[in-house]
């Protein structure tokens, strides 16, 4: 757990890579067409310096997940680095007649927050607590406060891992045991946790609370850790990833964000990986990138590259399909060998139908009219690297 204790000066860090940036920005976007006269608070806090300050990790536990009035949120907890801890503070409901004032403690606290971080919070938390805010009539503090939902970048770093783990689930739990090694112990299952409210209502046995706030308190330490590691594997780069999965999705990160070397030596060793799949998808990011920087030549080796590890199916996936059809398109405007582009778009046509084979036809004539025009109709070519019926090398 290492990392996580240095989030706070490595997050400032993070931003300045751009892979934040884009998300936190995107937020405000959509808050700022939700609300035309946005608070000059966002504006002021939506600097790169200004959002590592006070990083406030949020998640509730509510009374169900129908909303609605009757639904409350009776248990908020917050968590930030403060010196060289991590602090949680937990805002509790005894009572459905205290919400009012647990709102009000709470939007004092976020109010301070430079960076609100959720866990699906973009699509559950704060609008639930938007709502239960606009039910008592009182300001949204969340309104002024830049909000980042580490769940999608979970997902495209974590959300197909190696065989063998939890199926490529991104629950919080899931990361838990997955990337951080960490197996909690008598946890309460979500699901118990509303009637485990309820209880406590009616019988006002606090014992019913202890393991719903343990919850609650793993959940944000568990939700820093995880954004902790991210940040790290962004900043160490692919050497420090465990698994050639997360290479994959550092380099598709690096991609989006337009560093295109840091991309490059990702996809290279995801590529060396021992799982076929996570191999291809390397090995198609490569040649795509190659094309994009006009190395045409190297482009067509790596798509050959993937062509020859396709599985022995007869079936061509989607990936497959892509890169005979890249190779069609090199060998008929790059390498100027038409019937080598030909037996490609041959290959091709056999695999799609539709509107796909119809273009592939055309593509197959135009061909054809060409090596007529060359006087080369019946030209033959070396092999493609792949057998034409069934695709294995």
């Amino acid at each position: 757990m290492r990392q996580w204790t240095s989030l706070r000066h490595s997050l400032a860090a993070f931003l300045i890579f751009g892979l934040l940036v884009p998300a936190v920005s995107a937020d405000a976007a959509s808050s700022a067409r939700k609300q035309p006269k946005i608070d000059a608070r966002v504006r002021a806090k939506a600097s790169r310096t200004g959002w590592s300050r006070k990083v406030v990790f949020f998640d509730i536990e509510t009374t169900g997940l129908s909303g609605g009035a009757g639904t409350l949120a009776f248990l908020a907890g917050c968590g930030w680095f403060e010196d060289a801890g991590f602090r949680v503070r937990q805002f509790f409901l005894a009572g459905p007649g205290g919400e009012d004032t647990l709102l009000r403690a709470l939007g004092d606290l976020l109010a301070d927050a430079s960076l609100l971080v959720t866990y699906n919070g973009r699509t559950f938390d704060v609008p639930f607590m938007e709502t239960r805010w606009a039910f008592h009539r009182s300001d949204n503090p969340t309104d002024a406060v830049p909000h980042f939902d580490m769940l999608p970048p979970a997902r495209r770093l974590w959300g197909r891992r190696e065989p063998g783990g939890d199926h490529g689930s991104c629950s919080l739990s899931a990361l838990e045991r997955a990337v951080l090694d960490v197996h909690r112990l008598n946890d309460v299952p979500g699901f118990e946790i509303p009637a485990r409210y309820f209880q406590f209502l009616r019988t006002g046995d606090a014992g019913l609370i202890d393991g719903v706030l343990e919850h609650n308190r793993s959940d944000l330490v568990s939700l820093a850790a995880i954004m902790s590691h991210a940040l790290w594997l962004a900043r160490e780069g692919p050497e420090a990833c465990r698994v050639p999965s997360e290479q994959l999705a550092l380099g598709r990160l690096y991609e989006r964000n337009g560093d295109v070397t840091a991309a490059h030596g990702a996809f290279e060793m995801a590529a060396r990986s021992s799982d076929a799949d996570t191999r291809r998808q390397a090995l198609a990011h490569l040649a795509i990138g190659f094309r994009r920087r006009a190395r045409h030549e190297e482009a067509a080796e790596t798509w050959q590259q993937l062509l020859e590890q396709a599985p022995p199916s007869g079936q061509l996936s989607t990936l497959g399909r892509r890169a005979v059809e890249a190779l069609a398109i090199h060998h008929e405007h790059r390498s100027k060998d038409l019937a080598r582009a030909r037996r490609y778009a041959e290959a091709l046509g056999r695999q799609v139908s539709g509107p796909l084979r119809t273009e592939v036809d055309r593509r197959i004539r135009r061909l054809e009219r060409k090596l007529e025009r060359s006087g080369r109709g019946d030209a033959q070519t070396a092999e493609l690297g792949f057998e034409i019926d069934d695709f294995k090398s």
